[in-house]
């Protein structure tokens, strides 16, 4: 059984780039907004080994997600990678007030994602 990564961005698009970057590894479940991925990490949380994250997303944002994560300790258990398309200095500082492993700014390539993907389990390991 393969560990998962849940992948959350309401772009179909990016989703299927993920996904197809990663699910030779990895399963891949997704969630469209900041609700379906909480959703999704009660119910993957032994499996999961890594989170990919849009910040702006409809119903409840990244920083949304992110917040449950600081309140319940998450990032120790499921590493966040943040991927976006805002990089603005205001989104990266606050972004950054989390426990992130890091962000990956919109586009990217494959081996980007697989790398951002590799590093954030290779983190959590070592914790």
């Amino acid at each position: 059984m393969k560990n998962v990564v849940i992948v959350v961005d309401d772009s179909e698009l990016i989703i299927n780039v993920m996904t197809k970057a990663l699910e030779d590894q990895y399963e891949i479940v997704s969630a469209k907004n900041g609700r379906e991925a909480l959703d999704e990490v009660s119910k993957n949380k032994d499996r999961a080994v890594c989170m990919l994250l849009d910040l702006n997303m409809p119903v409840y944002d990244g920083f949304t997600v992110l917040n449950y994560f600081k309140t319940y300790d998450m990032f120790k258990r499921i590493p966040v990678f943040i991927i976006s398309g805002d990089d603005s200095k205001d989104t990266i500082d606050r972004a950054f007030t989390y426990d992130i492993v890091d962000m990956l700014n919109k586009p990217f390539s494959m081996e980007n994602i697989r790398s951002a993907v590799d590093r954030a389990i290779n983190l959590s390991n070592e914790k």
